[in-house]
This record gives structure tokens, C-alpha cells and sequence, in this order.
């Protein structure tokens, strides 16, 4: 089931080739939520239909370039469990 739409899919680093940068408007998976304490403590997303595991250190696309489709609460519980085990 697709979660999530892409809103932002400019400035990427040139490590991540372009097929493998989630396209504006297109809908994705998110299959992994992290925070990533490298980046500043951003949250970031794995998806299903990209795989990133070639693009290292780059192995997950920040959630900011990404919006829900519609509430998903399993996804929401997901996000508020990772907050609060980092507090």
C-alpha cells in the first residue's frame, strides 16, 4: 500500500544517481523510519520501490521530502515510538 507522495525531490547529493531519487508527485512506501544522528538528528525514511544500499553513506531519504497520503496509524505509532525512545 502506498503511505506516502513525494513533495521535494530537488538537491540531492551526487552520490545518488538519478534513478534512484524519489520523482515529485509519485507515490512510495515507506518500509523503515530512522533518526539519523549523522545528519543532525533528522528523521529518515527507507522506501520499498528505491533501494539505497549501492549509495552509502546515503541510505535514507529524508522525511521531509515526503507527505502522507492519508493518515496511516500504524505509521504515525511508528514515528511517535522512534521519537520517544530518543528523549
Amino acid at each position: 500500500m502506498k503511505n506516502c507522495i513525494c513533495i521535494d525531490d530537488e538537491g540531492f547529493p551526487n552520490e545518488i544517481p538519478l534513478s534512484k531519487r524519489p520523482k515529485k508527485n509519485e507515490e512510495y512506501t515507506i518500509v523503515k523510519i530512522d533518526k539519523l544522528n549523522g545528519h543532525g538528528g533528522i528523521m529518515g525514511v527507507q522506501l520499498e520501490e528505491i533501494d539505497l544500499s549501492s549509495c552509502a553513506p546515503f541510505l535514507y531519504f529524508s522525511a521531509r521530502r515526503f507527505a502522507p497520503l492519508e493518515p496511516d496509524k500504524e505509521l504515525q505509532e511508528e514515528v511517535r515510538e522512534e521519537l520517544f525512545q530518543v528523549c
